[in-house]
């Protein structure tokens, strides 16, 4: 019988429907026919497999509703429904099944709440409920899920403010509630969930500070809160998540200085904080930060120079600071940086000339520089960056003729010249390329 029992059936290019007589079946233990090309409504008869332990049906093309009689399959442990279809709400009886182990229904156009007996599911390690129409809070009878690993919403209607039941989940490694609408603040006791590697908040509607426990989340590589309305400083503690790898707060209220205890995270590889209203210079602790590949500071309101200790973070790839307030020179430095495709200073008050280490940048795709105070004349070094797309040189107090090998770049599609002092003639055919707000 272990032959007959376990029909795995997955990617095998099958067509067509899902025969009723599928709930003839009755000795099936595992049902798998995943990443399949079958379509049509789920038949009722599947609820006649009461012995089934797996059923995989994701990655097909099933529509219609959720047949409730999927609640009769009582020794259910893992049940994948995702990429399909299917519409309507999920029956109640599915948050009966409290053998389940993993569940998910991501990536359909499931409606509804999620009702109380949710908190049923106590055996549930894996919750994938993502892409799809779910709406009303997170259930409290969240907090009965204790074993749950992860639990993913993203890409609901969900709202409400986040249950501090979540702070029960002490087995959780991810977490990802983002692009849904929720709102209020982050609980406190979400520092409970030390094992947490992913936090994932982006585009909700959360409000106020960020709790200083945070901090006890040792484990977490990945921490996304941007597009939020998040306020307040940033608590120090952000310090102690040594194994960090992504720190990503931009397009939020924050305001006050960077904490120099960012300097501590040896791990990160992304920082995004642009598009806040953080104060202040950028504190020289960062230059510890070694495998820095994506620096975002742009749209704040920083000032001061670039601190010499930035020099230190050779593996750049995105250096953007715009619309700040720094000044001082370009630093000569900058010209160590030898994998860097973006350099995005403008909107600021440097001064001064364009350091020659600059030319060394030779993987540069977006060189914006526009609304300084540059000066002396353009170097031809420029020139030799074959892989420019955008070159904005606007608002400046460049003199002396553009160089016409910059003209020729062959990937060059926007550059902009406008509102300097060059003299001599440039290319009539590109013209409508030289200007720009």
């Amino acid at each position: 019988t272990k032959l007959t029992d376990h029909w795995i059936l997955g990617d095998n290019s099958l067509e067509g429907t899902l025969p009723p007589e599928i709930g003839s079946l009755q000795f099936l233990q595992s049902l798998s026919i995943s990443g399949n090309f079958l379509s049509g409504t789920l038949p009722h008869e599947i609820g006649n497999l009461k012995d089934l332990s797996e059923l995989y049906l994701n990655a097909n093309n099933f529509t219609g509703t959720f047949p409730s009689e999927i609640g009769n399959l009582k020794k259910l442990n893992e049940l994948n429904l995702g990429t399909n279809e299917l519409t309507g709400t999920a029956p109640l009886g599915l948050w009966k099944l409290n053998k389940l182990i993993f569940l998910s229904l991501e990536s359909n156009q499931l409606s509804g709440t999620l009702p109380s007996e949710f908190g049923n599911l106590i055996e549930l390690t894996a919750l994938d409920l993502s892409e799809n129409q779910f709406s009303g809070k997170l259930p409290s009878e969240l907090g009965n899920l204790s074993k749950l690993a992860e639990l993913d919403v993203h890409n609901n209607q969900l709202s409400g403010t986040l249950p501090s039941e979540l702070g029960y989940l002490s087995n959780l490694t991810k977490l990802d509630l983002s692009y849904n609408i929720f709102m209020g603040t982050l609980p406190s006791n979400i520092g409970n969930l030390n094992i947490l590697t992913t936090l994932d908040l982006v585009s909700n509607q959360l409000t106020g500070t960020l709790p200083s426990e945070l901090g006890n989340l040792k484990k977490l590589t990945l921490l996304y809160l941007y597009y939020n309305q998040f306020t307040g400083t940033l608590p120090s503690e952000l310090g102690s998540l040594q194994e960090m790898i992504e720190l990503m707060i931009s397009v939020n209220l924050f305001n006050g200085t960077l904490p120099t205890e960012i300097g501590n995270l040896k791990e990160l590889r992304s920082v995004r904080f642009n598009e806040n209203q953080l104060t202040g210079t950028i504190p020289t602790e960062l230059g510890r930060l070694k495998m820095l590949e994506h620096l975002f500071l742009f749209s704040n309101k920083f000032s001061g120079t670039i601190p010499s200790e930035l020099g230190q973070l050779t593996s750049l790839t995105y250096f953007s600071i715009y619309r700040n307030q720094f000044f001082g020179t370009l630093p000569s430095w900058l010209g160590d940086f030898r994998e860097l495709y973006q350099l995005y200073v403008g909107g600021n008050q440097f001064t001064g000339t364009l350091p020659s280490e600059l030319g060394l940048l030779k993987e540069m795709t977006f060189f914006g520089i526009e609304t300084n105070k540059f000066n002396g004349t353009l170097p031809s070094w420029i020139g030799d960056f074959r892989y420019l797309n955008l070159l904005w040189l606007q608002n400046n107090q460049f003199t002396g003729t553009f160089p016409l090998d910059i003209e020729n770049l062959p990937n060059l599609v926007d550059f902009c010249l406008n509102d300097n002092n060059f003299t001599g003639s440039l290319p009539r055919e590109r013209e409508a390329l030289w200007t720009c707000t």
